[in-house]
């Protein structure tokens, strides 16, 4: 088997080495024809030199990917903060109030004597002023048929000599507290020009009177004075003073404790 191989690859070779031998004149002569004919030059040798083997490689379809540029951005540090727990608390609800506004007082337009405020005006030092206000304590001492200034003034739109004054030395007793053969007691008001306040008037010619005066009211303090019945009997009183204007209105004023004694301080003779 191995040398009927043998000689079948020495034929082959024979035949091969036959057929180059028979073909190599021909192409030889083929050549120089050319080179004759293109004035020695050989292109057919370039081109034969030049061509390689060609060979086809199938490629693969290609896509176009766009690309959109890509920008760095840089990252700060990143710092872990830890988060207290939020506790809700409830807000009750809040009521918004108006200031309220403070009322303006209205001035009164004084005009008559009427439009005056009539009021009491009682001295602190007086010592039955005191007993009234409750400074002191006790009874205010007051004999018979005495005259008392006893620190007590009224304040009006009117003279002295348009009010009348009326006091009650017995109250609270019902029946007369002293004898009859004797004289009564009374109260009287007594002009204060000195006190009078002209802040209402205007002071100007007068043509009624032709001089000047003070137009418009004037507002007059008048100070009450007390005469103490005769043989007046030793009770404790709380006497009543009464002052009556042209109009009718009355304005009282109560005082307390006074004691009828034989001896008495603060006394008018």
């Amino acid at each position: 088997m191995k040398f009927f191989l043998l000689i079948s690859i020495f034929v082959f070779s024979a035949l091969i080495g036959g057929c180059q031998s028979i073909y190599e004149p021909i192409i030889e002569e083929a050549v120089e024809k050319a080179v004759d004919e293109y004035n020695n030059s050989n292109p057919l040798a370039e081109r034969v030199i030049e061509v390689e083997k060609i060979v086809e490689v199938p490629v693969e379809k290609i896509v176009e990917v766009t690309v959109e540029k890509i920008v760095e951005v840089p990252v700060e540090k990143i710092v872990e903060v830890t988060v207290e727990k939020i506790v809700e608390v409830p807000v009750e609800k809040i009521v918004e109030i108006a200031p309220t506004p403070t009322p303006t007082p209205a001035v009164k337009l004084v005009k008559l004597p009427s439009d005056i405020e009539q009021k009491w005006i009682c001295d602190p030092n007086s010592e039955a002023c005191k007993i009234n206000s409750g400074a002191s304590v006790g009874t205010y001492d007051i004999s018979s048929s005495k005259n008392y200034d006893i620190g007590l003034s009224f304040v009006s739109g009117y003279k002295a000599s348009e009010l009348k004054a009326e006091i009650d030395l017995c109250y609270p007793k019902a029946s007369t507290c002293w004898q009859e053969s004797g004289e009564n007691g009374f109260a009287a008001l007594i002009a204060q020009p000195v006190l009078n306040d002209y802040i209402h008037a205007e002071f100007k010619w007068i043509p009624a009177i032709a001089t000047q005066g003070w137009e418009g009211p004037i507002i007059y303090t008048s100070k009450l004075s007390i005469r103490t019945p005769t043989n007046w009997f030793y009770w404790t009183y709380n006497p009543i003073v009464k002052i009556i204007d042209p109009e009718g209105n009355q304005s009282i004023y109560q005082f307390k404790n006074w004691k009828a004694v034989d001896t008495a301080q603060y006394t008018i003779e």
